[in-house]
């Protein structure tokens, strides 16, 4: 500690004391502990936009590549996965019976993502582009999807119109974005 003497007394020049050290941790965690319930919010928005995001520009690219390739492309859950949460793929017939071509595989890397596909026709987590670029139910029927994702209690939805619009939406903001029930169609 440097000191000069001044008058008799000694005389801080610079430095902290460890009182207001411990006083300025003590405000820090505190402006912390107000904060956290904020940017955690803000990170589960985050990452739920994202991943909407993601799916969207994925059933975009299952529309367009099963027109322009005149095939049936598939969006479904990854291999070994019963739902769509952990991630999903784009697959189309390959050349040989019983053979899928990958073209595109999308993981979103969020532990707390949870993915619901509602749809017009009771089924798996699975959505058929036909090559005329329509989702087609097994019965041959035009097929409507609403895709719920949510994360730490925010929620965005995927909706994919019978004729392959796709919006996005989300539920208490958006007027026409209703927030879905968890009970199938």
């Amino acid at each position: 500690m440097n000191t000069r003497w001044h008058a008799g007394r000694p005389r801080r020049t610079g430095g902290l004391t460890l009182v207001e050290l411990v006083a300025g941790l003590v405000i820090l965690g505190v402006f912390t502990a107000a904060a956290y319930p904020f940017f955690s919010g803000m990170l589960a928005r985050q990452q739920v936009t994202l991943a909407a995001d993601r799916l969207a520009m994925s059933l975009a690219l299952a529309r367009a590549t099963a027109l322009s390739r005149r095939v049936e492309v598939t969006l479904q859950p990854l291999p070994g996965e019963s739902t769509l949460s952990p991630g999903w793929q784009l697959v189309t017939a390959g050349a040989g019976p019983g053979q899928m071509v990958v073209l595109s595989v999308v993981e979103p890397g969020t532990p707390c993502l949870s993915v619901a596909l509602r749809q017009t026709v009771r089924g798996a987590n699975v959505l058929k582009f036909l090559p005329v670029g329509y989702s087609r139910s097994e019965q041959g029927g035009f097929q409507a999807a609403t895709f719920t994702l949510g994360c730490r209690g925010e929620q965005r939805q995927v909706r994919l119109g019978a004729q392959g619009r796709i919006r996005l939406c989300t539920p208490g903001r958006d007027a026409d974005c209703e927030a879905e029930s968890s009970e199938p169609p």
